[in-house]
């Protein structure tokens, strides 16, 4: 589903990822962990398109789609839940899902169809629709942001760190909010700080070091490395080569 090889990419002229090879196979859940700085959120920007990638190729169900637009890619099937929470705090629930398929909001009787399928998934969809979003726990919020995301029925949903800043007693919303992603068929990267519960979660996994891919294998696997705290506690990969320019 997901091919990316020798990716290269940064901001101002400096290389965050170096090289980076990663394949995700359909419909799986597949995490992304590592230490701060190792380039992880920067593979999830440039698979969306939001960084241009200098080098290298981003092959999504047989298409390249690296250094294309953003809108292109979204169209392509791929969606990203942001890091930050991006709710609108004064819209209600519903408003906030629907505002996930503006692309077609002139197919009006389509996306009330489809945001009553989504809520069958999520159920505070069909319970509190119309209560701000503002009012809305942190887990809460996080799950009308993939419901916001699924409007679009895509084929792969990239999440950055959706554990970020919630309570232990949100973890368990998150973690049922993607299993019921992942029960529908899409694919599945997710960048996680957390690295217990994102093991657990995931199908396979990528330790990210230093920009490179450090270790890859199933979840059970990486979590099982004697090594794993070594890449979060000084261990970094081996030294590659500056990339060569373009041609």
């Amino acid at each position: 589903m997901i091919h990316i090889e020798g990716l290269w990419a940064g901001y101002g002229g400096l290389d965050i990822l170096r090289g980076v090879e990663l394949h995700v196979e359909q419909g799986s859940i597949n995490c992304i962990v590592g230490p701060n700085g190792a380039g992880k959120s920067t593979v999830l920007m440039t698979i969306s398109g939001l960084l241009r990638p200098r080098r290298g190729s981003i092959v999504i169900d047989g298409v390249d789609l690296a250094g294309k637009s953003p809108a292109a890619i979204l169209h392509a099937g791929v969606v990203q839940v942001p890091q930050r929470q991006g709710l609108f705090a004064k819209l209600t629930v519903r408003q906030n899902v629907l505002m996930g398929a503006y692309i077609h909001r002139r197919r009006r009787k389509h996306l009330e169809q489809r945001y009553d399928r989504l809520a069958e998934r999520f159920p505070l969809l069909s319970e509190r629709p119309d209560l701000p979003a503002g009012a809305l726990s942190g887990g809460q919020r996080r799950t009308v942001e993939f419901a916001r995301a699924l409007m679009l029925d895509p084929k792969v949903m990239l999440l950055d760190e959706p554990t970020l800043g919630l309570d232990p007693l949100s973890l368990a919303v998150i973690r049922d909010s993607v299993h019921a992603i992942h029960s529908d068929g899409v694919t599945v990267l997710m960048v996680e700080q957390n690295v217990r519960f994102g093991l657990a979660l995931a199908d396979r996994a990528t330790v990210m070091s230093a920009g490179e891919v450090a270790l890859a294998g199933t979840a059970e696997e990486i979590r099982d490395k004697p090594n794993l705290m070594d890449v979060f506690f000084g261990a970094a990969p081996r030294a590659r080569p500056a990339a060569p320019d373009r041609p």
